[in-house]
C-alpha cells in the first residue's frame, strides 16, 4: 500500500502536483520496482566511485552521517534515522565526484523525501528492518572508508536488494490488513458489503 508523505514547505522540495516526473511516477505505484532497479545500478556504482575518489572531507562527512544514523537508531526514531539515511546516501553519491550522477539523485531523493516512491519512515517502523538496514549502512561506510571499491559495490547493491524486499512485505502484509478488516466490516474482498 502506498502513502504519499505531506507536501514539502515552499522552497524545499517540488510539490507532486507541481512535478511533472512525480506526478507520473504516482499515477503508476508500480514505478516504485523501476526505482529500485535504477537505484541499485546507480548505488553501486556510486559507492564503488567513492570508495575510489573520497577525499579525506568527504570520509568525514560520510563518518559524521555513520554517526548520526547510528545515534537516531539508539534514540528509535524512525524518522529521523530515515532522515539520517537519505543524508548518508547523498553523501557518498556526493562523494564519487559526478555531477550529473550527483545532481540526478539529488533530485530523486527530493522525491522520495515527500513520498512518490513510497513512505521511507513507515518502512523504518517495521520489525527487524531498521537494524538490517543499519548493518547494511555501516557495512557500506567500512568499504568505503577502506577504499575497497567492488566490496562497496557489493554492499551497496545488497541494501537496495534488501530495501525492495522490506517493502514488498511491507505492501503484502498491508494488503492482509486491509482484507482482513473488510472482512470484519463485513464486506466481501472487493470491498461490496454481503
Amino acid at each position: 500500500m502506498m502513502h504519499a508523505a505531506p507536501p514539502s514547505p515552499p522552497g524545499t522540495a517540488a510539490e507532486p502536483a507541481a512535478d511533472p516526473l512525480a506526478r507520473l511516477l504516482q499515477a503508476h505505484p508500480e514505478t516504485v520496482f523501476d526505482y529500485f532497479e535504477f537505484r541499485r545500478v546507480m548505488a553501486g556504482n556510486a559507492a564503488a566511485l567513492a570508495a575510489e575518489r573520497a577525499t579525506p572531507e568527504d570520509l568525514a562527512r560520510l563518518r559524521t552521517c555513520m554517526e548520526a544514523m547510528e545515534k537516531a537508531h539508539a534514540l528509535d526514531d524512525p524518522a529521523q534515522e530515515a532522515a539520517t539515511d537519505a543524508e548518508f546516501h547523498l553523501a557518498i553519491y556526493e562523494a564519487a565526484h559526478n555531477l550529473v550522477m550527483s545532481q540526478v539523485m539529488h533530485r530523486v531523493f527530493d522525491m522520495l523525501k515527500i513520498g512518490v516512491f513510497y513512505d521511507r519512515i513507515d518502512l523504518y517502523r517495521r520489525r527487524g528492518v531498521r537494524d538490517a538496514f543499519l548493518r547494511q549502512h555501516q557495512a557500506v561506510w567500512q568499504a568505503i572508508a577502506a577504499g575497497n571499491p567492488e566490496q562497496a559495490r557489493t554492499m551497496a547493491e545488497s541494501h537496495i536488494n534488501s530495501t525492495e524486499e522490506a517493502l514488498r512485505e511491507a505492501q503484502f502484509a498491508n494488503s492482509r490488513r486491509d482484507v482482513a478488516l473488510r472482512r470484519r466490516a463485513g464486506s466481501d474482498l472487493t470491498g461490496r458489503p454481503r
